[in-house]
């Protein structure tokens, strides 16, 4: 009788609809690295952190064959999602990734210092040189490689002050130098925006045309220590600008002193009502900046505690049209992930061949923000969608990628495609994310038939 009840019960639920594949067991990321994947030479590269082991592992997923391979830089290096490497594809061809701990790595040496190594051979993960160190680093490594400054490599990273910082290689990624302070945030106690909560650090995300310019989207905190605003600029020839092309700065290089993000253009006015997190950043065909965020909506009343429920999170979308920025509500992103981190969202991607369309992870319907809960097991799960617009972001329309899912598929990735590649890699984690130092997620990979 027990046996026939099972059966019966389990006949009650629908089966999930998962598009993809399982890549590598047992990997996370945050979304303040890039880039975290990359493709070449018919293959999808990316990084991962394994929890909770803390080993720093590279991937490479063979389009082709559908093979993927998995090599570890750096083991028990920080069980951290926040330690994710990122990637960039030298002039030769081959892959550099860098890596630095969140600041918490049991093994001290392992803090405030960036590591980095490069493949022995173009797109062959199986082969590295040794690992190198620069000390004086912090958390979160951007690096963009500037052909019109003789293929300079520049590395973004949160360093000196809690701020963005600037590193720099002229040697194609032999030795790192320090630059300067990229951009200066200290709050004023005074400030209303300001909560009672822990802050002092801009959240930024960069993109690049890979020839002249770095573009970069800030808040100016992090969204529990202000009521946080996003502003966009650009670096170019050494100088800062708004969004218009207005000079604000030249790039810093010195150590305690940068513009302030409040510098830069405003793309989105936060209150305590609506606080905003810069999650994504590309440049469209024209070169012009797009960006994704997430905003907090309804919670000023708790503004002041540092965990709780925050039920009303939204996804936005921004273009700049040549002339101004048109700045849209795009979905309804559900449930914050855990209270603890209550501005956390699934995440969200641009398609960087396509800035019409996005994918998003949220827990609700993402136009009427109706719960989704899974047929497969009667629990709520994110799931992954797909977002298409055709007015620069002012109505959309969706379709599910995951369906009654029986996991929650959160923070995904669309690398730019392989030349010559007619659909869209897409990238997310699969499973449960208790906290960003204990995370039980799969890394899922799938094609998109159209681009």
């Amino acid at each position: 009788m027990m046996a026939a009840g099972a059966i019966l019960t389990q006949a009650l639920f629908a089966a999930e609809s998962f598009p993809g594949k399982i890549l590598k067991k047992n990997g996370g990321w945050c979304w303040y690295q890039d880039e975290r994947a990359i493709a070449e030479d018919g293959k999808v590269i990316f990084g991962s952190v394994k929890s909770p082991e803390g080993d720093i592992d590279i991937s490479s997923w063979d389009l082709k064959s559908g093979e993927v391979y998995s090599a570890t830089l750096d083991h028990a290096f920080n069980v951290d999602d926040h330690a994710a490497p990122a990637l960039l594809k030298l002039e030769d061809g081959r892959i550099l990734a860098t890596w630095s701990s969140h600041g918490n790595a049991k093994e001290k040496s392992k803090n405030g210092v960036l590591f980095y190594t490069a493949t022995k051979r173009a797109a062959d993960i199986s082969n590295w040189d040794d690992v190198s160190q620069n000390p004086y680093k912090g958390c979160y490594n951007n690096l963009y490689a500037l052909s019109a400054e003789n293929g300079r490599i520049y590395d973004f990273s949160r360093s000196y002050g809690f701020n963005p910082n600037w590193y720099y290689s002229d040697d194609g990624s032999k030795t790192f130098n320090y630059g300067g302070r990229f951009l200066l945030w200290k709050f004023n106690p005074k400030d209303p925006k300001k909560t009672k909560l822990d802050g002092n650090r801009p959240y930024v995300k960069y993109a690049s045309n890979n020839v002249d310019a770095v573009h970069f989207a800030s808040t100016e905190d992090h969204p529990r220590a202000y009521d946080n605003s996003i502003y966009h600029g650009y670096m170019k020839g050494g100088k800062l600008y708004k969004t218009d092309g207005a000079f604000v700065a030249d790039l810093s290089k010195d150590r305690d002193s940068a513009p302030k993000p409040t510098d830069f253009t405003r793309v989105f006015e936060g209150d305590a009502e609506s606080v905003a997190w810069i999650i994504d950043l590309h440049l469209d065909e024209a070169g012009l900046p797009v960006l994704l965020f997430s905003v907090q909506k309804n919670c000023g009343a708790l503004r002041d505690t540092r965990s709780h429920p925050a039920p009303d999170m939204f996804y936005y979308y921004a273009r700049f049209d040549g002339k101004i920025w048109q700045v849209n509500e795009m979905a309804r992103a559900g449930n914050a992930l855990y209270g603890v981190e209550c501005d956390y969202t699934g995440l969200c991607a641009i398609n960087p061949a396509d800035v019409n369309t996005v994918y998003i992870s949220t827990d609700a319907n993402p136009q009427s923000g109706a719960p989704l809960i899974s047929a497969a097991d009667a629990a709520r799960h994110y799931e992954i969608f797909k977002g298409r617009t055709k007015d620069f972001g002012r109505t959309w329309e969706w379709t599910p990628v995951t369906k009654d899912s029986v996991c929650d598929n959160i923070r995904p990735i669309v690398p730019f495609a392989p030349k010559g590649f007619d659909g869209t890699v897409l990238l997310w984690l699969r499973g449960k994310l208790r906290t960003f130092c204990d995370y039980s997620l799969d890394v899922a990979g799938w094609v998109d038939p159209e681009k």
